[in-house]
This record gives structure tokens, sequence and C-alpha cells, in this order.
């Protein structure tokens, strides 16, 4: 009787053991998620806020202001879920939704055109920054976040910017070639970015100034060529005539 006690005992303490075992591997995966989840969140916060430090770069529009801070809320609010007890995600969320509120009353694009790239480096950095907020836009539509209208209306002008950063950054660089002389590819440069502006339909103020200044340089350009070229021709014709002249010319006697 008492060997059948014992046994029934130790099977019941391994049973709690493998119980306690179970639970504790289960709260260790929940821990595990919380943190990943957490983790990544403050990611999504961090690499957002990121963006908005580059508000003064690039014109960002009112909309793509407030999807940046909404996915900030958002972020905020699953860390809330995920952590309650933390004072510092509760006084962030209150601070965003401020913010956000604030946005909504009173934000103006700081300028409506875009500010030329003063380096290829630069130019690189502002491509990188529209590249970045297009996807985050299109992040944002998928996951139901941002309307058909303003996604459309949002992403053609990310794509007008970045028409915008390439074509200014090109014709800079016509502008060098032109100084060193490196006519053709001037030529070239400038020709590439009339034909990508004559096949944009939808082109803004500061793209038609864009498109003004570089055929104004492609037909001076073009001129001077002809110029140098007829020059060169009546050289060439005045040293035929020359030699003519020499060759007919009456012969000296001596």
């Amino acid at each position: 009787m008492m060997l059948t006690l014992i046994l029934i005992a130790i099977g019941a303490l391994l049973f709690l053991v493998i119980i306690y075992n179970m639970v504790q591997q289960y709260l260790n995966k929940q821990e595990a998620e919380k943190r990943t989840l957490l983790l990544k969140h403050k990611n999504i916060i961090n690499e957002t806020e990121e963006l908005l430090q580059n508000a003064g770069q690039l014109p960002f529009s009112k909309a793509i202001v407030l999807t940046l801070y909404q996915r900030i809320l958002y972020s905020l609010q699953i860390m809330t879920q995920q952590d309650p007890t933390n004072l510092q995600i509760k006084t962030r969320r209150i601070n965003i939704e401020q913010q956000i509120q604030h946005v909504k009353e009173h934000y103006q694009m700081e300028q409506a055109g875009l500010k030329s790239p003063d380096s290829d480096q630069q130019a690189i950095q502002m491509l990188q920054i529209v590249k970045r907020l297009r996807a985050v836009l299109r992040i944002e539509h998928n996951s139901g976040k941002v309307g058909n209208q303003i996604f459309v209306v949002e992403d053609r002008r990310l794509e007008l910017i970045r028409l915008k950063i390439n074509l200014t950054n090109l014709a800079k660089r016509a502008g060098a070639a032109l100084a060193n002389r490196d006519n053709n590819t001037a030529l070239q440069m400038l020709k590439k970015g009339l034909t990508v502006l004559d096949q944009t339909p939808d082109k803004d103020e500061q793209l038609k100034s864009i498109e003004t200044s570089m055929q104004q340089r492609l037909d001076e350009l073009t001129s001077s060529q002809k110029q140098v070229a007829q020059e060169q021709k009546i050289r060439e014709e005045e040293s035929e005539k020359s030699e003519l002249d020499q060759l007919f010319e009456p012969k000296k006697k001596w």
C-alpha cells in the first residue's frame, strides 16, 4: 500500500513538473513574441521619424506627413497593448496624437517646389528618401490605412519629385560638360532630359520651367554647333580656292 502511494506521489510530481515546464515554455514563447513585436514597431517608429526629419530636403505634402505620423501612432498603440504599464509609451502616444491634430489644423509645406540638389551625392540621398516614402505609402495603402485616391495622387506626386531630382541634376551635369567644352556629352544629356519631359503629360510649373531652360540650352548649343560647322566649311572652301589659285596662277620666269 505504501509503495502504491509513493508511486502515485512520484507520478503526480512528474505530471506537475511536465505541466510547469509546458506553462513556462508557453510564457517564454509569449515573452519572446512580445519582445519581437515591440522591437519591430520600435524600428518602424525610428525609420518613420527619420523620414519626417527629411521634410526640409523635400516638399512633403500634408497627406504624406499625416500618413507618417499615423504610422507612428499605430505602432505606439500596438506597443501599448503589449506593454500597458509603460508610461513612456503612453506619453509618447499622447504627444503624437497632439502632433497629428496640429498638422491637420496648421500644416503648410515650407516650399512648394523642389530645391535642386547641390551635388550628385545629395541627389542620390534625395532619391533614396523618395523611394522610402513611396514604399511606406504603398504599405499603408495595402493595409487599408490610406485610401485609393490619396495613394494615387501622392504616389504620382512623389514620382514627379523623383523626376525633378533627376532632371535638375542632369541639367547641372550638362552645364558642367558645356563648361568643359564637351559639347557632344552636353547635347546627349539635354536631348535625354527633353525626351523624358516630352513623355510627361502632367508637368507642373517647375517641370515646365526645367523644360524651357533645357530647350533654350539645346537651341543655343545647336545654333553654336551650326555656326562652327559653317565657319569650318567657309575656311575649307577658302583653303581649296587658295590652293586652286596657286595651281593655276602664272608661273614666274627666272
